[in-house]
């Protein structure tokens, strides 16, 4: 017999697949995003802090240059020496390093929120597998991101290349300028590079994250029968929910009836609607319909008030009314006031004859 074709997955993910992938990492990512966006952050720290951290390194160098010629022979004082500036340079740079890892991390927040993972950080033996790795180097989706990159490369040289050619008299002009000029020059040039060769990376990465996203719901997509399996896993078999949903009826009825008792009057039409309401004058403020029923549950309405002695008297219309109207537990509406005070009335003085 031919083999059935695999039923093709055209369906979005459920919220529980999602759910499911988010709670063991797999979320969609971006590199090219998150290394454009510690590019301009670098190169918005370099341009602020830039001429505080040269003179800061011209003061170190000189400082360097100038100490006693004790601190290079003797073993310790060099060692306390080099310590101290070691010391010095990570309070310096370390505004810049945490506003690069902070900067990363917010990249990926971005894209996909926050997550917490445990399961994506389990050690998995199979990924230690070099033959598995050399797999993963030369499938077709790297050789796709290799073709990226290398695409992205000529699209950056062609950024800078086209910026250097524009400043080629800039260059010519470098020849009769002193050091320090020709420094500051040179700052501001890379400065425009970096500025420009970020914006394109820029572009490139937010189109990237579209890229992802996109990718990340057709890797997750479903066949119909995996739908339709997830919906009933989610949300319990019809059959199963049927049965639960019979048993809360029940339950609901039966406590229902387990208020007729306490009911001052049941009204009827004559055979097919009941309803029973309470009326305590000394702690309600109107009538409560605590239970009703048509047909069948009418009729054991009705039994139950005989049995314990409820007064059950025949009004059609306002039976009626009252069964359409209002729900179980709550006070009739003010429009029935005078209409159920005339048949509690009634029911007052068949109590006071008794």
């Amino acid at each position: 017999m031919p083999e059935q074709p695999a039923a093709e997955k055209t369906e979005k993910p459920t919220a529980r697949k999602l759910q499911k992938a988010r709670a063991k990492g797999h979320l969609p990512q971006s590199q090219e995003l998150t290394s454009v966006v510690t590019l301009l952050v670098l190169v918005a720290m370099v341009a602020l802090l830039g001429p505080s951290l040269t003179q800061w390194f011209i003061v170190q160098i000189r400082q360097g240059m100038s100490c006693e010629k004790g601190v290079f022979t003797d073993t310790e004082a060099f060692l306390s020496f080099f310590s101290g500036k070691t010391v010095d340079f990570v309070f310096v740079i370390l505004p810049v390093l945490t506003a690069l890892f902070v900067s990363a991390i917010l990249a990926g927040v971005a894209i996909s929120g926050l997550n917490f993972a445990p399961g994506a950080i389990e050690l998995k033996l199979n990924q230690l597998n070099p033959a598995a790795g050399l797999q993963k180097l030369v499938n077709a989706r790297s050789m796709v991101r290799l073709l990226a990159s290398i695409l992205k490369l000529l699209f950056v040289s062609m950024i800078v290349y086209f910026y250097l050619r524009s400043k080629l008299d800039m260059f010519s002009a470098l020849r009769w300028a002193w050091s320090a000029q020709m420094l500051a020059v040179i700052a501001r040039l890379i400065l425009g590079l970096l500025i420009r060769v970020g914006i394109a990376l820029l572009v490139i990465g937010i189109a990237d994250v579209f890229y992802q996203k996109w990718k990340y719901i057709q890797e997750l997509k479903m066949t119909p029968q995996e739908v339709k399996r997830d919906h009933r896993d989610t949300e319990g078999a019809p059959e199963v929910k049927g049965r639960i949903r019979k048993i809360q009826l029940e339950m609901a009825m039966r406590r229902m009836l387990q208020e007729v008792p306490k009911a001052s009057v049941v009204l009827v039409n004559p055979t097919h609607v009941a309803v029973a309401l309470r009326y305590d004058a000394k702690i309600m403020e109107a009538p409560v319909m605590v239970a009703k029923g048509a047909d069948h549950l009418a009729e054991r309405i009705r039994e139950i008030a005989r049995a314990y002695g409820v007064p059950i008297i025949r009004r059609p219309e306002l039976a009626r009314t009252i069964y359409s109207t209002v729900k179980p537990g709550n006070p009739i509406p003010e429009t029935l006031y005078i209409a159920v005070a005339e048949v509690l009335a009634v029911v007052y003085r068949l109590r006071r004859r008794k």
